[in-house]
């Protein structure tokens, strides 16, 4: 079995971390906090990642599971140590800056491992290779509270402060086969999954986001932007809070902390995932839906990324993987791949399905 440090132990990390475990790999967890239960079964480090990574010896495989800014902090740092990284990270930094330098020390990072992006741009590979150039791509994605609520209709299972950067942040589309930028929170729709999810899901809200990040330059598609998924309202809510200025100045770090405590993800609460991907080509359509209302043990959100993240181990660990940085739709080419990732999600109890 693998040697392997995990940074980070968030919702997701610590989903991650437990599979690693019950699979038998020799496990290091780093993180400012730790559960317990984890503590138990393998090595644990309660420390800063950053400071741990300067000192790292050996050559584990790593997971960077770190948030945004501190997740890309430490990439340098590990490709010079000459050691292979699945990273999850979600920064506004472009890893693939760093592949030269994997190169030339024989090393490898696939970034963005999860559920969107990452499954997500599989999925637009697979349609290029099956449809060829496309005239339109829609990605929608979202993990929310199964029943909306009077507040938010919300829980966060990532960083809270990296969902509001997210809020914030022009988004990158394609338009005409030309890169643009639109403000966040464009093309605000609703629309109905009450047949495609069998009653489970009515009408969601969808805007505008930035999260095609590497795939603005994968190409064969003319038009190609990516939505957040919400209940009714909540976007609404927080526009209005901006629209208040309580998002500026003095008043922000009071309402980010506000929002941290309103968003606070509770295990016990009923959630899901659902990533709706339909592409178009000049004669042909073609749709997936991903569906993932979590387990016992894990939120949907934490299942249906963790497994991505877990599937782009496999595959390093089998040796799969070149030399170099990559996104995920850039390693789709590596025969099976795909497939093998797509199978892992259905294994685990993730509805796939696929339709024309």
């Amino acid at each position: 079995m693998a040697e392997i440090v995990a940074l980070g132990c968030g919702l997701v990390g610590e989903y991650v971390i437990t599979k690693l475990i019950d699979d038998g790999h020799d496990l290091t967890v780093i993180g400012l906090e730790i559960p317990a239960k984890l503590q138990e079964k393998c090595k644990s480090i309660t420390t800063d990642a950053l400071e741990f990574v300067k000192d790292i010896d050996g050559s584990p495989l790593i997971i960077n599971m770190l948030p945004g800014q501190i997740g890309n902090s430490v990439r340098k740092i590990l490709l010079e140590k000459k050691l292979n990284v699945v990273d999850l990270a979600f920064t506004i930094e472009d890893p693939r800056k760093y592949d030269d330098l994997a190169k030339k020390n024989n090393c490898k990072l696939v970034y963005d491992v999860g559920i969107a992006p990452g499954y997500s741009n599989l999925l637009i590979a697979k349609a290029i290779q099956e449809l060829g150039e496309l005239e339109d791509c829609k990605i929608r994605v979202g993990g929310i509270p199964s029943k909306p609520d009077n507040n938010w209709s919300y829980m966060a299972p990532f960083s809270p402060s990296d969902v509001i950067e997210e809020y914030e942040r022009p988004a990158r589309i394609i338009k005409n086969s030309e890169y643009i930028e639109v403000p966040a929170i464009s093309d605000l729709h609703k629309i109905d999954y009450e047949n495609i999810t069998d009653g489970k899901v009515t009408k969601l809200e969808a805007f505008m986001t930035d999260g095609l990040r590497s795939l603005l330059d994968y190409g064969s598609c003319k038009n190609m932007s990516e939505y957040t998924l919400r209940w009714p309202g909540h976007i609404e809510k927080f526009v209005k809070i901006q629209g208040q200025g309580l998002l500026i100045g003095d008043k922000r770090s009071e309402t980010i902390s506000k929002l941290i405590e309103e968003w606070k993800f509770v295990k016990e609460k009923k959630e899901f995932t659902i990533l709706d991907v339909i592409v178009e080509s000049e004669s042909k359509k073609k749709r997936w839906i991903v569906y993932d209302e979590g387990k016992e043990n894990a939120s949907s959100m934490a299942r249906t990324t963790g497994l991505v993240t877990l599937g782009f181990v496999d595959e390093i660990l089998e040796g799969n993987i070149p030399e170099g940085v990559f996104a995920p739709e850039e390693l789709h080419e590596i025969e099976g791949l795909t497939e093998r990732i797509t199978t892992k999600l259905i294994n685990e109890g993730v509805q796939i399905t696929e339709s024309l």
